[in-house]
């Protein structure tokens, strides 16, 4: 019946709706995968022989094909032999080959369905040779890595560059910290094996930069301040002939103490609270209080702690509407600086306008509010008044007007009355124009009173 195939339609269609449901999380996962090597650094002497693993990370997604090109420094590199034994990949539609010529390798590698799933695993391992000394960098072209869906996408993620130190035993580093561990500025020295090598001069080049030393600078060299952590630093002793010796030395600063923030909002209206942080640290140091939003800086402070540690932070700072991170770190005499503290959170919220880079709150806006609506009242106070004491004056002027000119009229009117009588008392019988200039001049008379009158009560009216 009609009933029971629509039934059955339905049975139907939940099923897929199950199927598909179930294996959504399978196309839903956050799916992206890069490569890298391992290991990630290492110096290595000229000549020496090292083996690096080519790895690719999936996180989790399933993966049944990658390829990439892997390029190295021809003039400082040579490779050896690929290793391709345990390899996550069974198929191969380029077998892994190099070119010690180009300074490249080339691979194209895969599995059946459902793929390599887990989190990471190795392509392959070769076997380099340091031809030279120097700065050397591995890193990833034309990446590829398919996920194993209908689509085949594409969700490899830019890989990071590798830098590896390849050193010859012509030029010895030795790095002297006088004894202490966090000095920030450690002496280098720097001592030329082969007698017959004349130097002009050495380049040190530290966290991307370059100083230059002259030989009779160079025992010892003192570096420029470094953070806590290992510093990879590259010398180049340039030779009278131009020749060039390198070597490479890892430099490791350890921090000082590290600050603790023990008080810290939570939350904080800007424009109308001040901000207070508080914590302990070293005795009599500096104390580096930072501000970031998203991991961007937004202020930086600097405090004192006093010879008990404690250190206190008080400032009226105005900010948007967000989530704050707050961190500390401290700086000793030396200019040494620890490692950053545990960071707290503080929400703020926005207690007013913000124009530019100022708050308007909403209290100091509705003083304004208030100010402006106390001078509104006034100014039609005053409008009032002077409105009341205008129409008061046009009163009494249109009264003293009307007065005047009723008075003057009525002069005016007996006047000409008193003439027009004289006249009729010595003249038996007018004239005939003279009786119609007698009624033109009564008509003017009572035209002239209409026509003030009107205007008198218009102006009483406005």
């Amino acid at each position: 019946t009609l009933r029971t195939m629509n039934n059955k339609y339905q049975k139907v269609l939940f099923t897929i709706l199950l199927l598909a449901v179930f294996s959504m999380p399978l196309f839903t996962k956050a799916q992206r995968a890069s490569f890298y090597i391992l290991p990630s650094e290492g110096n290595y002497n000229k000549g020496d022989e090292f083996s690096v693993d080519i790895m690719i990370n999936v996180e989790g997604a399933s993966v049944n094909a990658a390829e990439a090109v892997i390029a190295f420094p021809l003039d400082k590199l040579k490779v050896i032999e690929i290793f391709k034994s345990d390899s996550i990949f069974s198929l191969w539609i380029k077998e892994p080959v190099f070119s010690n010529l180009e300074g490249k390798i080339e691979f194209v590698g895969g599995l059946p369905s459902p793929g390599f799933i887990g989190e990471e695993g190795k392509v392959f391992t070769v076997l380099f040779e340091a031809k030279d000394s120097g700065k050397v960098e591995v890193y990833f072209l034309q990446e590829r890595i398919l996920a194993d869906d209908p689509q085949g996408k594409n969700i490899s993620l830019a890989s990071q560059k590798t830098t590896y130190y390849i050193n010859v035993s012509g030029l010895e580093l030795i790095i002297d910290n006088e004894g202490d561990p966090t000095n920030p500025r450690p002496l280098l020295y720097l001592d030329i094996k082969d007698e017959d090598l004349v130097v002009n001069y050495y380049e040190i080049e530290i966290e991307e930069k370059v100083f230059e030393v002259k030989k009779e600078e160079s025992l010892p060299w003192q570096m420029p301040s470094l953070t806590p952590g290992d510093h990879l630093i590259l010398v180049r002793a340039i030779e009278e002939s131009g020749d060039i010796i390198e070597n490479t030395a890892k430099v490791v600063v350890e921090s000082i103490l590290i600050p603790e923030i023990i008080f810290c909002p939570q939350k904080f209206s800007s424009g109308e609270d001040t901000l207070y942080v508080a914590g302990n640290t070293m005795a009599d140091s500096q104390v580096l209080v930072f501000l970031k939003e998203n991991g961007i800086d937004v202020k930086t402070w600097q405090v004192d702690s006093d010879s008990q540690g404690s250190w206190f932070l008080k400032d009226e700072v105005l900010l948007k509407s967000g989530v704050y991170e707050i961190s500390a770190k401290t700086k000793d005499l030396r200019g040494a600086i620890s490692n950053s503290s545990e960071s707290c959170f503080m929400s703020a919220s926005l207690s007013g306008l913000m124009l530019g880079s100022f708050i308007i709150t909403y209290r100091a806006l509705a003083l304004i509010v208030i100010v402006l609506l106390i001078i509104l009242f006034n100014w039609l106070s005053y409008l009032i008044f002077r409105t009341i004491r205008t129409r008061k004056l046009i009163k009494v002027e249109i009264e003293d007007l009307k007065n005047k000119f009723y008075k003057e009229y009525n002069e005016l009117k007996v006047d000409i009355e008193k003439q027009i009588r004289l006249l009729r008392e010595t003249r038996e019988e007018l004239t005939y124009e003279e009786k119609e200039r007698e009624k033109e001049l009564l008509k003017n008379l009572d035209d002239i009173e209409r026509v003030l009158s009107e205007e008198l009560k218009d102006i009483e009216k406005i």
